[in-house]
C-alpha cells in the first residue's frame, strides 16, 4: 500500500474516531438533558398546547366539547366581569409596582451601610417573603378588621376614624395591595442588595473627593450601574402582579364566590379560576388565559424594547 493510501486509511480511521466521540458526548448531553426534557414536555408544552385548542371550544368540566372558533374571546371582550378584572389587574400592578419598588431600593441602600443590627433587618425584611400566603392573608383579615384590628386601632389612636379595609369595594384593592406589597418588598430589596455589592466603592470615594454630595453620588454612579438590577425587579415583579391570585382569593372569597365585596378584589387569573373550576367553564376559561398571556408578552416587549435607552450593561 502506498503513502498516500496509507494516509488517507488513517485519515478516514481518525475522522470515524472523531465523530464516535462526539456521538458519546451528544448522547451523554441529551442523556442528562431528557429528564428536563420529559418535565418540561408533560407539565408545560403539553397543557399549553391543550389549553391553546381548549380556548376554541365550548368545553365544560363534564359534556360534549365542539370547536366554536374565536367566541369565546369575542364573549371575553364584551364580558363587564372581564374589563372589571381586568381593570383591577392595571390598577394593582401599577400601584404595587411603584410601592414594592422605590421603598425597597431605599431599604437596600440604607442596609448596604455599616450600621448595628444589619443582619437582623436583612432578616427581618425578608421573613415576609417565606411566609405562607395563606397565613399571611388570615392574619392580616385579623389585622384589617373593622372592629378590633390593630391597623385600625392604631388609625383611631391618630384621630382618625377606623377604614372598611375589607367590607366596602372602595377599599378592597388597596387591601390586596397593601398585603402583596409587604410580601414583595423583601425579595426586591435582596436583588437590589445583590447589585449594590458590585457597585465599585473607589467610584463614591473618587466623587467625594470632588464635592459629589450622597443625592449626586445616588443618581451619577449608584442608579446607572443598578440600572440592569432595576430592570430585572421591574420587569418580574410587574409579571408576578399581572398574575396576582393567591393574595386575593385567600383574602377576599366570599361565600358567594365573589373575591372581595361586590368583586372589588377580582383580578384575571382568580376570574380564569372561577370560570374554569366553579362555573366549568373550561373553554373560555382557557381563552381568558391566553387573553392575560399576550397582554403579558405585550408589556414585556414593550420594556425590553424601551430597556436600551436606559438600561447600562457596561
Amino acid at each position: 500500500m502506498s503513502k498516500q493510501a496509507q494516509a488517507t486509511v488513517a485519515s478516514g480511521s481518525v475522522r470515524s474516531r472523531r465523530s464516535s466521540k462526539q456521538l458519546r458526548e451528544t448522547l451523554d448531553a441529551y442523556s442528562m438533558l431528557l429528564p428536563t426534557i420529559i418535565g418540561v414536555a408533560i407539565f408545560f408544552a403539553i397543557p399549553l398546547g391543550i389549553s391553546l385548542y381548549l380556548s376554541f371550544t365550548n368545553a365544560r368540566l363534564f359534556g360534549d366539547t365542539k370547536i366554536i372558533g374565536f367566541e369565546n374571546y369575542l364573549k371575553a371582550l364584551s364580558d363587564a366581569t372581564f374589563w372589571i378584572a381586568l381593570r383591577n389587574t392595571f390598577v394593582f400592578s401599577l400601584f404595587t409596582l411603584i410601592l414594592s419598588t422605590v421603598p425597597a431600593l431605599i431599604v437596600a441602600i440604607l442596609l448596604n451601610e455599616k450600621i448595628i443590627g444589619r443582619s437582623f433587618f436583612r432578616v427581618l425584611f425578608f421573613i415576609p417573603v417565606v411566609a405562607s400566603v395563606v397565613g399571611v392573608s388570615l392574619l392580616w383579615r385579623y389585622l384589617l378588621n373593622l372592629d378590633f384590628g390593630f391597623v385600625n386601632y392604631a388609625i383611631h389612636l391618630l384621630g382618625f376614624e377606623p377604614i372598611p379595609w375589607l367590607t366596602r369595594p372602595e377599599w378592597g384593592l388597596a387591601s390586596v395591595i397593601l398585603i402583596f406589597t409587604w410580601k414583595t418588598v423583601g425579595y426586591n430589596m435582596v436583588i437590589f442588595l445583590a447589585g449594590l455589592q458590585g457597585v465599585p466603592r473607589q467610584l463614591y470615594e473618587a466623587a467625594s473627593l470632588d464635592g459629589a454630595s450622597r443625592w449626586r453620588q445616588f443618581l451619577n454612579i449608584t442608579l446607572p450601574i443598578l440600572s440592569p438590577t432595576t430592570f430585572f425587579v421591574l420587569v418580574t415583579t410587574l409579571i408576578n402582579c399581572l398574575q396576582i391570585f393567591d393574595v386575593p382569593v385567600a383574602l377576599g372569597l366570599t361565600r358567594g364566590n365573589t373575591v372581595g365585596p361586590a368583586d372589588s378584589m377580582l383580578t384575571v387569573v382568580p376570574l380564569l379560576y372561577r370560570e374554569a373550576f366553579l362555573n366549568t367553564r373550561m373553554g373560555y376559561a382557557s381563552a381568558l388565559a391566553w387573553i392575560l398571556f399576550l397582554i403579558i408578552m405585550a408589556i414585556s416587549f414593550v420594556q425590553f424594547r424601551v430597556s436600551d435607552r436606559w438600561v447600562n450593561y457596561e
